[in-house]
């Protein structure tokens, strides 16, 4: 879909240029959707919320851009008006059939260069619950920014149905593509953060790839290869990148007991569970300490950036070489002081990090030593007033990545819960499942005593 209208056109920001590198490696373009879900336990009208969704379009200006290709580059523009004339709407009987009605959907491919940069169902499920569905282009939205969408949806909704005053205008997404476009300063910001990111987290030591299935990926391509000291897989492959999605969630009991110990001990979340996986890595990988992971980094430091749409979040490498003589809570703290250093320097582009990787490490356009993404989702409690909700992410059916962690607790019940996308050419089910279970047992272990090493966790597991 190409401007009609004199409409600006714009190159892509940084951000928008790792789903463009993700494209590369991936001839399937699901692989940079996103597909979420809230239900909230009350009857929504879903022909007031229709409305909302269009009042939506126009407050949220990354639901109007659109995408094309000129010349061999990708470019955008944004639409000065766009409305849904009409929104599915879904009724379902069973988890089971809403489940497999919409990881189908997340799996089909948007088609974006036609103009398809989003899709929305609405949905009741089977114990009454009404629900909104978003699956959109990462081009145009990250995950900070689909929240944003469903929290002012429903802020619209709430002042629609009250008769009450429109909530806060949003920001505009179009303004920081302005802001980005040839910005000298952004680039000698870049090139700064670039040497810090270079020295801090990929120093001359060659990282390690430590997998969820432990080496079993290594020796697989050992033998294919014929080449018995092969360190670093080839995980980037285009035509190989089916996935499932696995869903865990802790019980009550579990999550209780973390919970209490992160708040008692004042560590987030984040932290802790991501420390737990590398722990249960290095275990699982002839117990190798340092342990290579991508995580995305929101980059919304300003009110303005944190109410805009939009693709800002950005993949870093967050690399962690743990000691065995360090206490959980000790080597909790410094994955803290890492990802300060991370966001403090997250300007630089994945493209600009993937590029240092293989200069570093001698790397072929296939191969890294990251065994996954890592994200943690912030509980959001209150986010919709006093609404429960449920948040549900979907299986988009590819990925270029052998694994997406997905983590969470959920704002009611407090439970933790996970959720796996693996390549199935890399892992199985089996796999995801043996590695969850280490991954709560390594939690359980942390966590019954404040004094216990890292060491002492890896024999006790």
């Amino acid at each position: 879909m190409k401007p009609q209208r004199n409409e600006q056109v714009y190159s892509l920001i940084h951000s928008q240029e790792m789903v463009q590198y993700m494209w590369k490696y991936s001839i399937h373009k699901q692989s940079t959707q996103i597909p979420l879900s809230v239900a909230f336990g009350e009857d929504i009208d879903f022909s007031l919320l229709a409305r909302a969704v269009n009042i939506e379009i126009e407050r949220n200006d990354c639901l109007r851009l659109r995408i094309f290709r000129e010349a061999g580059r990708i470019r955008q523009f944004f639409l000065s008006e766009y409305k849904l004339d009409r929104i599915l709407v879904k009724e379902f009987s069973s988890k089971q059939e809403q489940e497999s009605f919409f990881d189908n959907d997340a799996s089909k491919k948007l088609r974006v260069f036609d103009g398809e940069t989003f899709r929305v169902v609405f949905f009741r499920t089977a114990n009454e619950k009404s629900g909104i569905y978003l699956l959109v282009s990462h081009m145009i939205m990250d995950f900070a920014a689909a929240f944003t969408f469903f929290k002012d949806l429903i802020a619209v909704y709430d002042s629609l149905k009250n008769g009450t005053d429109m909530p806060k205008p949003l920001s505009k997404y179009e303004d920081i593509i302005i802001k980005e476009q040839d910005n000298k300063e952004l680039e000698d910001r870049i090139s700064k953060q670039y040497e810090l990111l270079k020295e801090k987290i990929l120093p001359d030591r060659r990282p390690v790839y430590n997998g969820i299935s432990g080496q079993k990926i290594l020796e697989r391509q050992r033998k294919l290869l014929h080449n018995k000291s092969l360190d670093i897989p080839h995980v980037y492959l285009p035509f190989r990148d089916a996935t499932h999605l696995v869903k865990c969630r802790l019980n009550d009991k579990d999550s209780n007991v973390i919970s209490e110990y992160i708040r008692n001990n004042n560590l987030s979340p984040e932290w802790v569970i991501q420390l737990a996986f590398r722990i249960y890595l290095s275990k699982i990988n002839l117990h190798h300490n340092d342990s290579l992971l991508w995580v995305l980094c929101p980059r919304r430091r300003t009110v303005k950036e944190k109410r805009c749409g939009g693709t800002l979040a950005s993949p870093l490498p967050w690399r962690e070489i743990l000691d065995d003589n360090k206490t959980f809570i000790e080597t909790a703290r410094q994955l803290g002081e890492t990802q300060a250093f991370l966001f403090r320097n997250s300007d630089v582009p994945f493209t600009a990090v993937r590029h240092m990787e293989r200069e570093l490490y001698d790397y072929s356009l296939l191969q890294t030593a990251n065994s996954m993404m890592f994200s943690y989702l912030p509980s959001s409690e209150g986010s919709f007033g006093e609404r429960e909700f449920d948040f549900t992410a979907y299986n988009f059916g590819r990925y270029v990545m052998p694994v997406y962690a997905l983590t969470m607790q959920d704002s009611v019940s407090k439970r933790f819960s996970f959720s796996y996308i693996h390549r199935i050419s890399l892992t199985t089910d089996e796999d995801v499942y043996r590695f969850h279970d280490g991954v709560v047992r390594t939690l359980i272990a942390a966590v019954s005593h404040n004094e216990k090493t890292i060491g002492e966790i890896i024999k006790e597991i």
